[in-house]
């Protein structure tokens, strides 16, 4: 048997980025704390907000609640380059300038300090400069074989 992607059950989160006028997001489930205070995602090669993650040295993480399986197909399903997802939710920025949800369990504003390279994605790992919780109690989004 091959491993897939969608094998593992993963948290959904909303990672943005913002530079120079130009800002973007995306969903991924390819995300988790790596020690205290550091934050890693991996980002493929297709991803507009890759590249304002990369310019910007910065991203924003947004946790969603299991409640938010719209807000996770509207940062999935589009390009950032053809639509601007945020135009849809409500946010606000911290320290780096980065986008972070208003509406979510759990909010990171990230600094880059390491970018792996590994086949056509970019393991990305950002220090947490700013931290908020934005619901005291709930529920994650889990993604697992295509279906939330």
């Amino acid at each position: 048997m091959e491993l897939r992607h969608d094998m593992l059950a993963h948290g959904v989160n909303i990672v943005c980025a913002a530079h120079d006028g130009h800002r973007g997001g995306l969903a991924v489930a390819w995300a988790t704390q790596v020690s205290v205070d550091h934050i890693l995602i991996c980002v493929g090669v297709q991803s507009a907000t890759r590249e304002l993650i990369l310019v910007s040295r910065a991203f924003g993480l947004s946790v969603l609640t299991k409640d938010q399986i719209e807000v996770a197909r509207s940062f999935g399903r589009r390009s950032s380059r053809d639509v601007d997802k945020l135009d849809t939710v409500a946010y606000h920025t911290a320290q780096t300038g980065s986008p972070l949800l208003d509406e979510c369990a759990i909010a990171l504003d990230c600094r880059v300090v390491a970018i792996h390279d590994f086949g056509r994605e970019k393991l990305i790992v950002g220090h947490v400069v700013a931290a908020e919780r934005r619901a005291t109690d709930h529920r994650p989004l889990i993604y697992c074989q295509d279906e939330y």
